[in-house]
């Protein structure tokens, strides 16, 4: 698998390097780049098959440099230095990562994802900087949801409940509509982390703004804003009642 790694820090690109050729035998590096143009060059160049990529460069951010590539018919993988609730980002928008200092098992892990995994598109890199830098913008108190021909940015005040459905997740909002997303309940709760809402159940996620009524009767449940009945696990129940006795 040819490969390009793209790291200003010359010590991570020498031990990434030294990971791959020790224990990813698959994986052949082709050149290496300091910065965002000159990993722009090189990807033109080589026309890789992976590339490993910093986030947070000189001159030219793995961001941008992304944005230059009209098409980027290669798998990706970040290497960062987010900590782990930044990380979150990365999984929503269903982009592989890995947190410096580099570990051996997860470098593996992540080099044999790729032979399952489609090429990266644009949607997904707008996703991940919408999402990575909510804090620090307009929309922190809303939540991008990847569509066909874009995204919805919901108001986190509209979301009633989270529903699982296999690898989907059904949003139920305050309107009665509903809006099926193709992203895990789990990978939702880490993005939702923080912000109002309560795992009650292996299968539902809840806004606690939205709770009308909570029922110990028949195992517990709860009623919604919108009418919708959610029961309580065994097992958040006790985590659900101290939590519901601060509100």
């Amino acid at each position: 698998m040819k490969t390009i790694i793209i790291d200003d820090e010359p010590h991570c690109v020498g031990y990434l390097h030294v990971l791959l050729q020790q224990h990813c035998p698959q994986v052949e590096v082709i050149a290496t780049a300091g910065n965002g143009q000159n990993g722009l060059a090189a990807i033109r160049q080589f026309a890789p098959e992976l590339v490993f990529l910093d986030v947070e460069m000189p001159v030219m951010n793995g961001f941008r440099m992304l944005e230059e590539l009209a098409e980027m018919p290669f798998q990706l993988i970040f290497t960062t230095a987010y900590d782990r609730y930044a990380l979150r980002a990365f999984k929503f928008s269903a982009l592989d990562y890995l947190l410096k200092p580099i570990d051996t098992q997860e470098l593996k892990n992540a080099v044999n994802r790729t032979n399952r995994s489609l090429p990266v598109n644009q949607q997904q890199i707008t996703l991940l900087k919408t999402h990575l830098h909510q804090k620090d913008n307009a929309f922190s108190n809303k939540i991008a949801i990847p569509g066909i021909d874009g995204f919805t940015f919901l108001s986190l005040t509209d979301i009633v409940t989270c529903e699982a459905e296999s690898n989907y997740t059904k949003f139920h909002l305050q309107d009665g509509k509903t809006m099926l997303v193709s992203r895990t309940l789990g990978d939702v709760e880490d993005t939702l982390e923080g912000k109002g809402f309560f795992r009650i159940h292996k299968h539902f996620l809840i806004n606690l703004n939205h709770i009308l009524k909570y029922v110990k009767s028949d195992g517990g449940y709860v009623v919604m804003s919108n009418n919708q009945t959610v029961s309580i696990s065994r097992s958040r129940r006790d985590d659900f009642v101290l939590l519901f006795g601060k509100l």
